[in-house]
């Protein structure tokens, strides 16, 4: 018998593409077994669209605006599944999207979370044919202990995650105060943990425009420093190297942090993330971290594009 599955979709005036979301999950050839749909407060009339169209086949929550993370956490709260799969709703799913990963998961009972590939697309068709070869050359299967692979980066696509329902529970689940980086926070607390995995077949088309929340670059940089810090200190995993590899990574954050707000006209707060800049990475970058953090007002156009 398989387990059972809930799948979580976040909509903020989605009327656009829900139905596509929708659509693919309903046409999956092993169907979930519940779909809890958390609208964030939208102005189209989203929810009523998927009420009219849907009725029971799924569960709508209408929420306060806030922001993806706390709409999402809502609807996790409330999952029953065995497992949980998330969707954003400009996002779809491949026919077998959950019966490849299911099958996967009999095969490797140890694995707690799981995740695919899937091309870029847009209005002008498919961009790219594959997500992973962002991050992986070549694209591969990937098995077990992940946790120094995504400390590196952020290659889970969240619409293709399928997670432990158990295993969320006990890492805290999803932390809704975290807006553009919730779901890296949520992978790393995850994969310190318990052994993951990565599908190298396309299952999800992730659908890319200029308004993602994935283009919102400062932001996201600012929740990864945060978070890079945090496993510097060793709050997640203890081994030397680990946190070695973490303070590296904040610290090429601070520094492009720091060029972004001393570009934007930000002085003083450019000068101090330069500052945080300071005590790790590559000498050449430290020593300009060091200028950059004294620079002079009068100076500060000279490092604008």
């Amino acid at each position: 018998m398989r387990p059972s599955v809930t799948v979580v979709l976040t909509v903020y005036n989605a009327a656009w593409c829900v139905e596509r979301a929708i659509d693919s999950v309903l046409a999956q050839t092993v169907p979930p077994s519940e779909i809890i749909i958390c609208d964030d407060g939208s102005e189209d009339g989203t929810p009523d669209l998927i009420e009219r169209r849907y009725g029971m086949r799924v569960t709508v929550r209408r929420l306060p605006h806030q922001n993806a993370a706390a709409a999402r956490r809502y609807g996790l709260a409330e999952a029953r599944g065995d497992w949980l799969a998330f969707l954003d709703a400009d996002d779809w799913w491949q026919h077998d999207k959950l019966e490849q990963q299911l099958d996967y998961l009999q095969r490797h009972p140890e694995v707690k979370w799981l995740s695919t590939d899937g091309p870029y697309v847009s209005e002008a068709g498919i961009e790219r044919e594959s997500w992973l070869s962002d991050y992986f050359d070549p694209v591969r299967e990937l098995n077990g202990d992940l946790f120094p692979v995504l400390l590196q980066r952020c290659f889970p696509l969240m619409s293709s995650m399928l997670v432990e329902h158990e295993a969320y529970d006990a890492v805290g689940g999803l932390d809704g105060s975290i807006v553009y980086s919730h779901d890296y926070d949520l992978w790393l607390r995850l994969a310190s943990r318990y052994p993951g995995a990565v599908l190298a077949q396309k299952l999800v088309s992730y659908w890319t425009h200029p308004g993602a929340l994935s283009k919102r670059y400062e932001m996201r940089y600012r929740d990864d420093l945060m978070l890079m810090q945090r496993i510097a200190r060793g709050e997640l995993r203890g081994e030397p190297e680990l946190k070695a590899a973490a303070s590296k990574r904040a610290a090429s954050h601070a520094f492009d942090l720091g060029l972004m707000c001393l570009r934007s006209g930000r002085s003083a707060e450019g000068r101090a993330f330069l500052r945080q800049a300071l005590g790790d990475g590559p000498a050449v970058r430290r020593a300009a971290a060091a200028l950059g953090s004294v620079l002079p007002d009068g100076l500060v156009p000279l490092v604008k594009r």
